[in-house]
């Protein structure tokens, strides 16, 4: 993490305001990984810059840079082996030994997700009455760079057996499913909307910002040979109460004047591909084998966070 924070800090302090906020939430993902049929959840920390709104006029750029760190999150082995049993009966002809044979009997897995997410949002604003009441329609540009560690820990099955691949090489199913990450790389462009409403004479302010984009994923895996592109989609929620102590105060001291604001708020992230699946276990399963268990592949992060911002 601390090789992005300080050249994004400086990056933030460059610009015309910035923000720290710190999130806590829940972090989920569901489908693409082979045999990841469920949703799994686990807990996430968010550490974010950020630059709700800045006017040049009344065209408006904000940004907000996020590293994202989740605790494991866990597969369970029984939806593995469901897989599992039904590749073997269903394919055993195709690609294992064609004698009827036991189902293969996989690990369970353990997944931990962290990485970068990056948006820049340029528009203008339609209602501008100050820098505490807006309304500002733009657009969205965009880079996630998410990390999944997969890894099947101490549970290993007492049965893995052996199995053929589409080369026809038997290989030890002990093997399958070693320690490997699997890295996302994101771009994406579409719509967002934002807007700010002072009450309590300034005091306080209700804002909020909304995105929706399409957005094109580059998926690899070194230990799974696995390098595809897959389309999808992102949406974003962000809405908070910023707190402004000295919204009168305009001297010219760093910490009690007008400048100074405290945030709360909650963010809900997705993204989402269109039907897929990555095969992570290294053996390289046929493709034609896979594909009807294809599935949307989904993240998606809900926090609550608390911030700290000085406008420059």
């Amino acid at each position: 993490m601390h090789k992005y924070f300080l050249p994004l800090l400086l990056t933030a302090l460059s610009m015309q305001a910035a923000e720290i906020q710190y999130g806590k939430g829940i972090f989920g993902m569901k489908g693409g990984f082979l045999g990841l049929s469920s949703r799994i959840e686990s807990d996430i920390s968010t550490f974010t810059l950020k630059n709700e709104h800045s006017n040049l006029g009344n065209v408006y750029y904000g940004y907000d840079l996020t590293w994202l760190d989740s605790d494991q999150l866990r597969q369970k082995q029984k939806q593995y082996n469901s897989l599992a049993d039904i590749l073997t009966n269903k394919a055993s002809n195709y690609l294992w030994k064609k004698t009827k044979q036991k189902a293969i009997v996989l690990p369970e897995m353990e997944y931990r997700v962290k990485g970068l997410d990056a948006n820049l949002r340029l528009g203008y604003d339609i209602i501008h009455q100050d820098d505490y009441n807006y309304l500002g329609v733009g657009l969205l540009l965009g880079v996630s760079a998410p990390i999944v560690d997969a890894d099947k820990g101490d549970s290993v099955a007492p049965d893995l057996g052996n199995l053929y691949n589409e080369a026809g090489y038997i290989l030890k199913a002990q093997k399958m499913f070693a320690k490997s990450k699997t890295k996302f790389t994101t771009y994406k462009v579409g719509p967002t909307i934002s807007f700010q409403k002072s009450i309590l004479a300034n005091r306080f302010s209700i804002y909020g910002t909304a995105s929706y984009a399409l957005q094109n994923a580059n998926i690899k895996n070194t230990f799974a040979h696995l390098n595809t592109k897959v389309n999808g989609s992102y949406q974003s929620y962000d809405f908070g109460l910023k707190f402004t102590p000295f919204p009168n105060n305009s001297e010219n001291t760093f910490l009690f004047n007008s400048k100074l604001h405290i945030t709360a708020g909650y963010k809900y992230n997705k993204w989402k591909t269109k039907d897929a699946i990555f095969d992570i276990s290294g053996n390289q399963i046929d493709s034609k084998l896979l594909s009807p268990f294809k599935k949307k592949f989904e993240m998606d992060s809900s926090t609550t966070y608390a911030g700290l911002s000085y406008s420059f």
